[in-house]
């Protein structure tokens, strides 16, 4: 790993699951000097160097020399580059999430760091920019780009030439997409060019910049797709259409979101063979990472549910527009029936 020296950037990751390991593994690579706040029950597995498999060139990769704390009060003991919040939208919403926004707030106002925003969710900048209390050019929203999962908790299938051994030694594993590791929106343009010149320089991978108006719709459009994946078994993008009925609720869903008023300046595409285009293009190029059983395993559980509210989010965003949304209605009413049958 790069050296820890005075000039050397400084990075503060709020969170270690996969967008913080990942994200932090390429900055340390790039020079950083890297920094998490994580819950005081994980500094004990974080406390030793993390293995990182990579699905890219068949190999373990140790992640170590960075340094942990547990309490936001602590944090104020250098002066930081960019803070990353990896918590997800519903977490940043929550009092405990408001308060260490809060707390991240007071600790950086005074410094010239900005802030990168990894959550998901309308108007979640907004909620976070108030919480953090910091002037607008200082809070971005940005992305973890390339997939990542925990080993020990995902079953997945195995495809050559990934190696089932060294797979087996790792905490996390990963796959680098075409589109780099990290996404940042431009809408302060000198901010999000600094951190990609900051990014690129671990020289394995890269940040990509995208427009401030695209990138919350490309984001938006996955949900209604994702949801009727789960209803049809997540099979693959080639049969996407064999289940008529529910894809259609899917495409017509996801017109539905796009027509919002926040995400109108995109014109983002939205028919039947752009989305079945998007999904094809993930598996092939997430392998040997098989796409459709990562995202079975990554929309389960905890996220399965925070991605239903944002849907319903989407939904009364609609209502409020005095848009029906009958269509995402009818999704959200038979994903709710199809996992209350499968309990």
């Amino acid at each position: 790993m790069s050296c820890n020296t005075p000039s050397a950037p400084s990075i503060l990751i709020v969170g270690a699951g996969a967008m913080g390991i990942m994200s932090g593994y390429h900055l340390r690579l790039a020079g950083a000097e890297v920094t998490f706040l994580v819950r005081p029950q994980r500094v004990e597995k974080l406390s030793r160097p993390q293995m990182l498999y990579s699905y890219d060139d068949v190999s373990l990769k140790p992640f170590s020399g960075y340094r942990l704390l547990s309490d936001v009060t602590k944090a104020g003991d250098r002066a930081y580059d960019y803070v990353i919040v990896t918590l997800d939208g519903a977490s940043s919403r929550s009092a405990e999430g408001t308060a260490l926004l809060n707390g991240l707030g007071d600790t950086v106002r005074d410094t010239s760091a900005v802030v990168i925003i990894g959550g998901v969710g309308l108007g979640l900048r907004r909620h976070c920019l108030d919480a953090l209390g910091l002037d607008e050019e200082r809070v971005i929203s940005g992305a973890l780009t390339l997939l990542a999962h925990q080993v020990a908790s995902a079953d997945l299938p195995v495809h050559p030439p990934t190696d089932p051994a060294l797979l087996a030694q790792a905490d996390m594993a990963y796959r680098t997409m075409p589109t780099g590791s990290f996404t940042v929106e431009d809408r302060f343009p000198a901010v999000a060019t600094r951190f990609k010149a900051l990014y690129d320089a671990c020289d394995v991978s890269h940040c990509d910049i995208v427009d401030h108006d695209q990138f919350p719709a490309q984001v938006a459009i996955v949900f209604p797709v994702f949801a009727a994946c789960e209803l049809m078994g997540w099979p693959p993008a080639a049969q996407l259409t064999d289940h008529k009925d529910t894809w259609k609720l899917a495409v017509d869903a996801v017109r539905e979101v796009v027509s919002l008023d926040e995400y109108a300046p995109a014109n983002q595409a939205s028919s039947s063979e752009f989305l079945k285009g998007m999904m094809a293009a993930l598996e092939e190029k997430a392998l040997p990472l098989d796409a459709n059983a990562f995202n079975a395993f990554h929309h389960g559980g905890k996220v399965a549910q925070q991605d239903l509210e944002l849907l319903r989010d989407h939904v009364a965003a609609g209502e409020r527009q005095g848009k029906p949304m009958v269509t995402l209605k009818q999704l959200i009413a038979d994903l709710t029936a199809f996992r209350q049958q499968a309990v």
